[in-house]
């Protein structure tokens, strides 16, 4: 059997464990790269190779710095100042979902939602407002808003990886380069919950109840200050990068900055450490050599030709669209970053046999990726809000539809715009 059709079978079984759910996603992560070895398709060397990829450093650099922010009170605060100028359902929502989206674009979704989640159903209590008409717009901002920065969310960072490997590092991806897509794409939907939120989210009674009050009294207000500082100096320091040659590389400015607050005493090496996404760390470092796989071993290629087979003549526009919705709709019950590092390659594959340029179709597969709110575990922060909101699986349907239409159409227009094919 062909190394090519060797990693085909290891690339289809991955992905019907990821969706089955049945081993641990991580688990399932670290023994592609084995299972690549044992079949005599990457050498030994390989398995653990990415393990210290600039990406992988970058993330856990950013989730120290992000623990701080939310440790401190920071984001408690932050939000409850931005959320207290509307009283309204429908500016609630606005409000309510803008922030989310902007917060997370520079740390976690799940983080984003953690934080403002006790926030929300604290305004909604306060409001007469049933929670669910703020929870849905709460986690659907959390995962759109990730498209803001390359920091994000893993996919961002996958998509980052693929087109300056791929291409052998002529092309690059600067820190707000997806904000093109993004911030439209935010924009966008936020209108969309302003003038039909209400018709299209349920009525629901609240679960249980969330303290909405948590005490940062016992915080410093240097260690405030001091983690405002640091963070605003590394977010600046990296997007910077694309203009100071001199400034480090943006993985080492993320450590940099992680290494400043615990030795600054905001955070213990403990606190450090349980901050580190690990299963995002896995997914990344170890299904990197998957992707590395499908091009070395001509599997990629196979994929993209039958893919162009299935649709003929199709123009690029097509195919980016085809990819953009196989990825959406597997998202949709499966992790989105192992979507994102299953498809990105192929995409970037499948646009160079056309003699197309990747980007516009890479970055579909992963603003695809992002649009991961029709059910509730598509993602993890979507979970957050089932029992505190009552929410139930419906509920996520029919907002989640409307919104995915809405980023699909922003998608297509402006993808060939920024991005043009030839």
């Amino acid at each position: 059997m062909s190394q090519a059709a060797i990693t085909l079978i290891i690339l289809v079984a991955a992905i019907v464990l990821f969706v089955i759910d049945k081993l641990p996603m991580g688990l399932v992560a670290f023994c592609v790269p084995l299972a690549l070895y044992f079949t005599g398709v990457i050498g030994a060397e390989e398995i653990f190779a990415s393990v210290v990829n600039s990406n992988v450093l970058l993330i856990l650099g950013m989730c120290v710095v992000g623990a701080a922010f939310f440790k401190t009170g920071l984001a408690y605060t932050t939000s409850q100042m931005m959320l207290k100028h509307t009283k309204s359902q429908r500016g609630l929502m606005l409000v309510v979902f803008l922030f989310s989206g902007v917060m997370s674009g520079f740390v976690s979704n799940r983080g984003t939602v953690a934080i403002l989640l006790p926030i929300v159903m604290g305004i909604a209590g306060g409001a007469g407002i049933k929670p669910i008409k703020l929870l849905i717009p709460l986690v659907a901002g959390a995962t759109i808003g990730a498209d803001i920065s390359i920091i994000g969310s893993p996919g961002n960072l996958i998509a980052k990886n693929t087109i300056e490997q791929f291409s052998g590092g002529t092309m690059t991806v600067g820190f707000f380069e997806y904000a093109k897509i993004g911030i439209p794409m935010l924009i966008a939907v936020g209108v969309l919950y302003y003038f039909f939120g209400d018709k299209l989210i349920a009525e629901r009674e609240s679960g249980r109840k969330i303290e909405d009050n948590p005490d940062y009294s016992h915080i410093p207000q240097w260690k405030r200050t001091f983690t405002l500082v640091v963070m605003i100096l590394t977010i600046v320091g990296m997007v910077l990068k694309d203009y100071l040659d001199f400034l480090p590389p943006i993985h080492i400015t993320a450590c940099l900055g992680a290494a400043v607050l615990v030795l600054a005493g905001v955070l213990t090496e403990k606190e450090a450490f349980a901050s580190f996404e690990i299963l995002t760390v896995f997914m990344l470092a170890f299904m990197m050599p998957l992707g590395d796989a499908l091009n070395n071993t001509g599997a990629g290629e196979m994929i993209a030709n039958a893919v162009i087979s299935l649709t003929g003549n199709a123009s690029p526009i097509i195919l980016m669209a085809a990819l953009w919705i196989l990825t959406w709709g597997l998202i949709q019950v499966m992790s989105n970053t192992a979507a994102c590092t299953l498809l990105c390659p192929i995409a970037w594959t499948i646009a160079e046999a056309l003699g197309a340029d990747p980007r516009a179709v890479v970055i579909a597969v992963f603003i695809a990726s992002s649009v991961a709110v029709c059910t509730p575990m598509a993602i993890p922060a979507n979970s957050m809000i089932l029992e505190p909101g009552n929410v139930r699986f419906k509920d996520f349907i029919k907002p989640g539809l409307a919104v995915s239409a809405v980023c699909f159409v922003v998608s297509m227009v402006l993808l060939p715009v920024f991005y043009p094919f030839y």
